[in-house]
């Protein structure tokens, strides 16, 4: 398939369908290093979840976290 079809294509799925195929993309460049990334996400998830157990972080809804980097990124 031509990359100017394919990329038309992809554009039109959705926002989940398109974040896995980026997903599967970026773990096509190097799988080694993929693993790597994964390990350290899931470190970086069990230290926040426990974070939020003891009471450290609190939680945000989808909607305030949107909001909040939006308002980051029109400083």
């Amino acid at each position: 398939m031509e990359s100017a079809m394919l990329a038309k294509a992809v554009l039109q799925l959705s926002p989940f369908e398109k974040a896995q195929m980026i997903d599967a993309l970026w773990q096509s460049l190097d799988p080694a290093e993929q693993k790597s990334i994964d390990r350290a996400w899931l470190a970086e998830s069990q230290d926040r979840l426990k974070a939020f157990r003891a009471g450290e972080i609190k939680a945000l809804d989808g909607a305030s976290a949107l909001q909040s980097i939006e308002s980051e990124l029109d400083r």
